[in-house]
């Protein structure tokens, strides 16, 4: 069966990945697996580490929780959407989740290099949905960097 993956993010191109994604898993009644990669080193061990570890995953699917919220109203109630938070790079996890018969769904943030290798290796269609016209535009650019200065 195939399935419908998406790289979520936050960013405007990221919900507007989240938004076609749910628009082609309805299209074609396919699930929706939504996936946000956290990176955590591997040689760090120990039960502190666990915890740690286990609270990553849990702030990495409330983020997923929180981009469905602002992409689309919530999860939708006619598609069923699966939320995966692997450890890995965004890259690797993506495109080891993706499978031949799947669709790989980005957005396209500016130099983005998950889009990049994503497009590069991938095995299954990719769509690289971008960003909206308003996050293209100069003045809407400026007054994003001016109100991330601290």
């Amino acid at each position: 069966m195939r399935r419908i993956v998406v790289g979520v993010s936050q960013s405007l191109a990221g919900l507007a990945a989240v938004r076609y994604g749910i628009g082609e898993a309805r299209r074609i009644g396919a699930p929706l697996y939504a996936v946000r990669a956290f990176a955590f080193p591997a040689h760090w061990r120990g039960p502190a580490v666990t915890e740690w570890q286990r609270e990553l995953r849990h702030e990495a699917q409330r983020y997923v929780v929180d981009a469905f919220a602002s992409a689309a109203g919530g999860a939708p109630d006619d598609v069923e959407v699966l939320v995966a938070a692997p450890v890995g790079r965004a890259d690797h996890v993506l495109l080891d989740l993706a499978g031949d018969d799947d669709l790989l769904v980005l957005g396209a943030a500016r130099r983005s290099w998950v889009v990049r290798a994503c497009t590069r290796a991938a095995r299954c269609p990719v769509v690289v949905v971008p960003e909206p016209e308003l996050a293209r535009r100069r003045p809407y650019r400026m007054l994003r960097r001016e109100l991330s200065k601290p």
